[in-house]
Formats: structure tokens, sequence, C-alpha cells
């Protein structure tokens, strides 16, 4: 689902990622007539920055060249370690030879501990402990595949890690970045990879709306496992903490019938929601199993253009998306406030009635999958109610997802976060009274029933209700 109705990204192989990388280095390469492996070991130096190569280029070339090791060096010792010379390898800016097992045992080493530093910076130099002629890739060229290889991945990693704010990896496979188009605000949104893993763009786990990042992140890393543990430890029995008989669990309850003690659990809203969370996973794998069949099948379908195959695609991606964003939403109830209860049974609502057009949107695609794969008649008819079911339920968890990220804000009624106020919510007709009014002044005249009293007024207001029963009553 766009949630705004543009595209935000689009997905590459890291072939295509890594073109686009050599395009930035040829154009620095042809514009200030340098070789490719030169312009390549500015670039990484410089974290892929083109403007900024540019400037230093532009304001002393010969002198950049030569803090970069880029210079031919005057040195014509040569270190040699007793093997012959067809295996001795040099930089091409001295004459500091090294065989091929020297030079990749160093690179390896140090590819890695430069990785764990930060992988934007590669600029690598001779071996020699005093030289500092540059190792790039006509170096590496020398030295075999495996570490040109080796060699090239950490270049790719350097330059998606130099453009991680509009180009980032897919967290579930290697074969596949994403990039965010340049108009598009850095926001949080979600990602659909080719490899079928969604996931938020911002902190790279599973796509998570309603629920913020740090709420996403403190459920799966800290509350997941505590309620899952509360539940297989929680008893049923217990003894009563005023009269030490057994008392049991009545839907969160411990209710002593001799001494008629209640104690709530605090927490059984966390296994509650934790509970829901589970369900609401195991609906989300069906779809995710749904969606393998369906590909199968269309696979199987020569008679299929192209545009159907993508659209029953879509489609059928569309149900995994709307579970991820049911699953979450039980999330989303936890971090409620206990004050706003009425948001906590409106949102149960709204996610009975997102999960019962969800259903029929699936209802619908099992029909028109089915008529579109076998060819059979009123094909284009079909083809229409595809898009009509694809368009209108994402439009409908569109309107869904973007109620819950406003808070619930249409939810008036009991929200009572600040016992400061100087106005209440009636919980019946919504009207905003003052804090002094103890009937609502809608419900007065709008019903001919009895007016709703207030559920309770502020204390700071009470003098100032006192005085205008006060004069009310002069």
């Amino acid at each position: 689902m766009n949630y705004n109705g543009r595209r935000l990204y689009s997905v590459h192989t890291r072939e295509e990622i890594r073109e686009k990388m050599k395009k930035e280095v040829v154009q620095i390469s042809e514009v200030f007539s340098l070789s490719l492996s030169d312009a390549t070991v500015i670039l990484v130096h410089l974290c892929w920055n083109l403007g900024k190569a540019s400037d230093r280029l532009v304001d002393d070339k010969e002198k950049f060249l030569s803090e970069l090791g880029l210079v031919g060096s005057s040195d014509e010792d040569l270190e040699v370690d007793g093997e012959g010379d067809d295996n001795l390898v040099s930089t091409s800016f001295c004459s500091h030879k090294f065989s091929r097992d020297c030079w990749r045992d160093y690179l390896s080493k140090t590819l890695k501990k430069k990785k764990k530093e930060d992988e934007r910076v590669l600029l690598i130099s001779c071996l020699t402990q005093d030289c500092h002629a540059s190792v790039g890739p006509d170096t590496v060229e020398k030295l075999g595949e495996p570490v040109k290889k080796m060699y090239e991945r950490y270049l790719l990693a350097s330059f998606m890690e130099s453009n991680k704010e509009t180009i980032k990896r897919c967290p579930d496979c290697d074969d596949y970045a994403i990039k965010r188009h340049d108009e598009v605000p850095s926001e949080d949104f979600d990602v659909v990879c080719l490899c079928g893993h969604i996931f938020c763009w911002n902190c790279q786990l599973e796509s998570h709306r309603p629920v913020t990042c740090n709420n996403a992140s403190l459920w799966l890393n800290e509350l997941l496992y505590k309620s899952r543990n509360l539940a297989r430890t929680t008893k049923r029995i217990k003894h009563c903490p005023e009269c030490y008989s057994l008392v049991e669990n009545h839907d969160g309850v411990w209710k002593c019938t001799d001494c008629s003690v209640s104690q709530p659990s605090n927490d059984l809203a966390l296994i509650r929601h934790m509970t829901l969370w589970e369900t609401s996973d195991a609906a989300l794998q069906r779809s995710k199993w749904d969606l393998e069949a369906v590909e199968e099948k269309i696979m199987d379908a020569n008679c299929l253009r192209e545009l159907d195959m993508k659209a029953i695609r879509e489609a059928w991606m569309l149900t995994v998306q709307c579970r991820l964003v049911l699953k979450w939403s039980c999330v989303f109830g936890y971090f409620i406030s206990d004050y706003h209860i009425a948001k906590k049974e409106y949102l149960d609502y709204l996610r009975e009635k997102a999960t019962a057009n969800l259903s029929k949107h699936k209802e619908t695609l099992h029909k028109v999958t089915d008529g579109i794969i076998s060819g059979g008649g009123g094909i284009i008819a079909f083809r229409e109610k595809l898009g009509d079911t694809t368009e209108t339920t994402g439009n409908y968890f569109r309107f869904f997802v973007k109620t819950l990220e406003d808070g619930l804000c249409d939810v008036k009624v009991d929200a009572y976060e600040d016992v400061t106020t100087d106005y209440w919510f009636c919980d019946r007709c919504t009207f905003k009274n003052d804090s002094f009014d103890q009937e609502c002044r809608m419900c007065v005249f709008s019903f001919e029933s009895p007016p709703h009293v207030a559920l309770c007024n502020v204390n700071s207001s009470a003098s100032s209700h006192q005085q205008q029963q006060d004069k009310r009553a002069q």
C-alpha cells in the first residue's frame, strides 16, 4: 500500500546499484582525466560525495592526489619475500613488491577491520609501514578473482553505506536493494521487496504500521518475550492475600469468595495482546502461503499476459500487507492509555470491520483469480473486479492506518489525560462542556431523556464550580 498515492521507492538488484556506483566513478574519471582506479580511491575516501570530490580536484588536483597516495614514489628499493618475480605484486605508485599470498592475507584482514570501524572508509595503503601509496582496483586486479570479488563487495558496501539515506539493502535477502526516490521526504514508510519481505524504511524492522518504530522495537525486544513468559508461568490458583484461602483467576481477576477480596491481574493486558498478536501472525503466515500458491498457479498458466500476472500478484500481496497491519494494530491497542477506554473499544470495532473487509477481498480474489487463470468467459469482467477489489481494500486499509496513526482523534470521550483541564466531553454526544457544568448542555437542549451528567469534574475547578452554584442560588 502506498499511503500517499506516490511511488516512494524502487527495488533494484545489487548489480544495478553497482552500475550506478560505476557511473559515478566514470564521471569523475572523464571530467578530471583520471584512471578508473584513481577515481574509485578518491570517491571511497570522500564517501562517494561527487561534489566534494570535484571541489578538491579543482582546488589543487596534484596536492590532493599526493595526499591520497596516488602519485608515483621515487623509492626504488624492493621488498622481496624470497619468491619468484612472477608471484610478486606492487601498487601502481611504489616499487615495494610482495607475494600474492601476502597481499591476500593483508587485504582480507584490513577489509574486515575497516568494516567494523566504518564501511565507508576503505583507503588502503601499501604493506610497507612508511609507504602511503594507495591500493586501488588496479592493484587488486592482479591478485586473482577471490580477492577481486571480496574487494568489489566492500566497494559496494561503502557506496551503499555512504548513500544510506536513499539506498538500503533488504534486511531479509542479499539480492535486492531499495532506492528512495529523491523527491520523497525522509519519512517512515513500508517497503515491499521483490523477495516478498515487507519492512519499515526507517528502522528496517518488519512493517509495523500503525505502531511507531520505538514501540515496535520495545514490543519485539522486550514485551513479547515478557508476555510469553508470563503466559507460561501464570497460575490459575493461588492463596488469597487476606485470608489465605485458595482462589481462582477469572478473566484476569483474583476473587476470593470467603472475604470478597478482588485483585486485578496487571499482566492481563499484556498477555491478552500477545495472544491477539500470535493469532494475527498465524493468519499472516496463511496469507503468505496463499500468495506462494497463487504465484505457482500463474507461472503454470501460459495464457496470462504480463499485466494480468502483475495485477494478480499485487492483489494477493495486498492481503499480506493488510494482515501485517491487523497484526500490529494489536500492539497499537496495548499502548493506548488506560484513560482512553473508549478508544480501545473503538479500535476493537475498527479491527473487526477491517478483518471483515479483508475477508471479503480474499473471497473475491479466489473467484477472480480462478476465472482469469482458467480463461473462462467474461475475462474482461474478471479483470475489472480484480482492479476494483484491490483499489477498494487498499483505500480502506489506508484510511484504517491513518485513523490509528492520528491517535483515533475522533474519539473524545473519557479522554482525561490532564486532570487540570477546564472542560469535559460528554460520553454520549461528545459535546465539549465547561468544567463547572454538571450536565451536558447539548443533551439538555437536544434530548427529552434525562440529561447526561459528567463522569468526573476536575479537582482544580472545584472552587470555580462552587462559585457558580452560589451565583445560581442567589
